[in-house]
């Protein structure tokens, strides 16, 4: 069985990303700057299992200052197939937001990297994304991808369609709750739905979630992709800094 080899471009986000969190001394003085490192039981992202029932570790760097133009880096571990080697998924994004009174705003482009995965190049994508919210309570976005290929489809169009609320409860406790849609009729002939429901518990720097995933999708979709939709609960650590 091969594997992907580590291609130039996520040399690139490795590299970035080092020199980001060598600059953490520095960054620390401005609070544009944003570190986060966590722990998940599962890697899950827009309905699919991204490291196979297993837990996954990952970290980020971001600058952003609350309005006007952002940027960062992300990686996860990921094991997308049973029995396949650990390997990585990378995001790198960029955009520029805005913000007037309770509503803001958001628009990005993101690229997303994977390397020592079964045919990594062949899975690579990237976005063009939008987000609006209202309060930091809302939020509804879509993006497009022009080049998403999912097994031996060829790179075609895919949308995304989602709405997160967090509620905010007692004692450092928020409720949270999400639907998307994932639309891959060009390349796929069809899409399928994704949610979630949780709970978060914040301690000043370190937050705790717990939250239950599922997926519905029809029968084309279930055969496609198979033991990747998920159907369970999951649990997340982060600590920013």
């Amino acid at each position: 069985m091969s594997f992907g080899q580590r291609h130039p471009d996520v040399r690139r986000l490795v590299l970035a990303f080092a020199m980001l969190v060598a600059s953490v001394p520095a960054a620390r003085a401005s609070d544009a700057w944003h570190f986060q490192l966590g722990a998940t039981t599962d890697r899950i992202n827009r309905g699919f299992d991204m490291s196979h029932n297993e837990p996954s570790v990952d970290a980020a760097v971001s600058w952003y200052p609350g309005t006007g133009p952002f940027a960062g880096v992300s990686a996860w571990t990921v094991r997308p197939m049973s029995g396949s080697p650990m390997g990585a998924e990378f995001l790198a994004n960029a955009g520029y937001g805005w913000r007037r009174g309770d509503w803001g705003a958001k628009a990005m482009l993101l690229h997303y990297q994977f390397a020592h995965i079964r045919h990594a190049t062949r899975i690579e994508y990237d976005e063009a994304g939008f987000t609006g919210s209202w309060r930091e309570s809302l939020f509804a976005s879509v993006t497009v991808s022009p080049n998403t290929a999912y097994g031996g489809s060829p790179r075609t169009l895919a949308l995304t369609y989602n709405l997160v609320g967090h509620v905010p409860l007692a004692h450092g406790f928020s409720a949270t709750a999400g639907v998307g849609y994932y639309d891959l009729h060009a390349g796929l002939g069809s899409g399928f739905f994704y949610d979630d429901i949780g709970l978060i518990y914040q301690y000043r720097s370190l937050q705790l979630q717990l939250a239950y995933f599922g997926t519905q999708g029809p029968e084309r979709i279930r055969a496609k992709f198979g033991p990747m939709l998920v159907h369970r609960w999951v649990a997340q650590v982060s600590w920013s800094f």
